[in-house]
């Protein structure tokens, strides 16, 4: 799996579904009322100004992740192995850098962290990314 454009459609695979549930609690769903009873914070479900706050975060953490997808589907489209490599090492701490609160959140005994299978589908791009960096090899 040294093959740069094969770790590059794996992390968007995994990117496009992490999003998901983005979109479908900006929706207004159960899996929104999910995330609220999630946070484990008394009377957020019940005050207006934090179910907005908690909306304006959904929708820019869409956004943030909108960038993430747009910048893997760019980096599939470099030729060189220095491109791809400088690509791939930015790749790998934008999504470290994506996945550590959660892993903190964990760490420190909070509740406000996704599913710890979801959690270990993060590392995969996490660490998909960084060994490509360092090892790439292009296909022809």
């Amino acid at each position: 799996m040294k093959n740069f454009k094969t770790i590059l459609i794996v992390t968007l695979i995994l990117d496009v579904i992490q999003v998901i549930p983005l979109f479908i609690a900006k929706a207004g769903s159960a899996m929104k009322d999910q995330m609220i009873s999630d946070f484990n914070i008394d009377g957020l479900a019940e005050s207006a100004p934090a179910l907005e706050v908690m909306d304006i975060m959904l929708h820019i953490f869409g956004y943030v992740f909108l960038g993430l997808v747009i910048s893997v589907i760019y980096s599939l489209r470099l030729k060189t192995k220095e491109a791809l490599k400088s690509a791939t090492f930015i790749l790998f701490i934008v999504h470290l850098f994506w996945t550590l609160p959660d892993f903190v959140t964990l760490i420190q005994g909070g509740s406000a962290h996704p599913p710890l299978i979801i959690m270990v589908l993060t590392l995969i791009p996490v660490v998909g990314l960084f060994y490509v960096s360092q090892n790439g090899e292009l296909k022809s």
